[in-house]
């Protein structure tokens, strides 16, 4: 895929944006990771990495690292050439050795070149995935699972623009969800999560599943009903307990004081409502954010429980292999301190095609056609973009 713009303009010599330093170091063919949440970073060039998130790694520049999946696959960290940070107290930028004027020879490019295509490939379609959800159903009515997570996935093929600049336009759609990118050896994943698997922050954690979801109404009134009824329906509250449950027995094994509310909030995306609990408690002595990040992936917001059965189920019954999508995905600074979300609403765009991943929490009380139609839902978020 080329990129269509012809404008460049160079990086301010202090207090790049991280955003633009990200463009740049894409458009020039750099390994380049993103990451906007509480704070924005953005990452160029590899000082050091690992596939063992427990490698020590060298002293002072944060790192970011991912967990496919599959529990039993290996992670990758990378502690890029260049950082910048930007947070409240303005912008940071560290330069590994050897990496001096990295920074100075990129060149931001024009407006964002925003990947486009069209739609090749459903895998699986959506009458087999149904057919997928009744099988999962009659394994949970055997009692051999509680709930599974199935996903779909939807190719598009690129024919014009750059992965990275997807998430110009997602940014701005999705304003309150994590944006983050990892590009490399030509793939990227890039997407728009709205789940926040782990925060640290000092001696401070907090994690926000989310699980079970309802449409948007058509204004207000119509939003607060379809709210109230979501707070009240007894599949999405099954679906959400499992998920909180699991969240605070891993937690409570690694910090003290956790609070964990008896009821769920509504939290609201411009395409989805979904039901969320905020969880937040003390890391005892020792404990990193890679630590309960690890601890925690995969939660059944994303496997099922049991997690051996649900993971064991989706492998023989998923016809793709998930990689990193559903993953974990986060940054983590020389203190231990960092965010880590739930790598959703992703694409992975390898060679020029572009792979859009959802998927939904099955119990016993789900109905194949109402899961379709929210992965239906989630798709839209990447695809409207993908295909204009």
């Amino acid at each position: 895929m080329r990129s269509s713009g012809t404008s460049t303009r160079r990086l301010p010599a202090v207090e790049p944006e991280p955003f633009d330093v990200a463009r740049a170091g894409a458009a020039a063919g750099h390994p380049v990771v993103y990451f906007r949440g509480r704070e924005e970073f953005a990452g160029i060039g590899v000082a050091w990495r690992s596939a063992d998130l427990r490698t020590p790694r060298p002293e002072g520049p944060r790192c970011m690292f991912v967990l496919p999946f599959e529990p039993k696959s290996a992670g990758s960290v990378v502690v890029p050439a260049v950082t910048v940070v930007k947070d409240d107290e303005g912008v940071r930028v560290h330069t590994a050795p050897g990496a001096e004027g990295l920074l100075e020879s990129l060149r931001v490019p024009g407006p964002p070149d925003v990947p486009r295509g069209r739609v090749v490939a459903e895998v699986p379609t959506a009458d087999e995935w149904a057919g997928l959800v009744r099988r999962a159903i009659d394994e949970i009515d055997s009692g051999v699972l509680s709930k599974v997570v199935l996903a779909r996935r939807v190719d598009v093929a690129v024919e014009r623009g750059h992965p990275f600049d997807l998430l110009a336009p997602m940014g701005e759609r999705f304003p309150n969800t994590f944006l983050y990118g990892w590009i490399e050896q030509g793939t990227a994943f890039l997407g728009a999560s709205p789940e926040l698997l782990i925060e640290r922050h000092g001696a401070s954690v907090r994690s926000f599943p989310l699980a079970g979801s309802a449409p948007r109404g058509t204004g207000h009134d119509d939003d607060e009903r379809i709210a109230i009824a979501l707070l009240a329906a007894s599949k999405e509250g099954e679906e959400h307990r499992i998920v909180v449950d699991e969240v605070a027995r891993i937690l409570r094994a690694v910090t003290t004081e956790l609070a964990v509310p008896d009821t769920p909030s509504v939290v609201r995306l411009p395409n989805i409502q979904h039901l969320g609990t905020e969880i937040v408690g003390t890391a005892l002595p020792g404990v990193s954010l890679m630590d309960l990040a690890q601890a925690l992936h995969p939660t059944p917001a994303v496997a099922g429980t049991p997690t051996d059965a649900a993971l064991l189920f989706i492998k023989e019954n998923e016809p793709f292999d998930r990689g990193w999508y559903a993953g974990a995905l986060g940054w983590m600074d020389e203190n231990g301190d960092g965010e880590a979300i739930i790598a959703l609403r992703g694409t992975l765009f390898r060679s020029s095609i572009a792979q859009v991943y959802a998927g939904a929490g099955i119990v016993r009380d789900s109905i194949p056609a109402a899961e379709v139609a929210e992965t239906e839902a989630k798709l839209a978020a990447i695809l409207d973009v993908l295909t204009g």
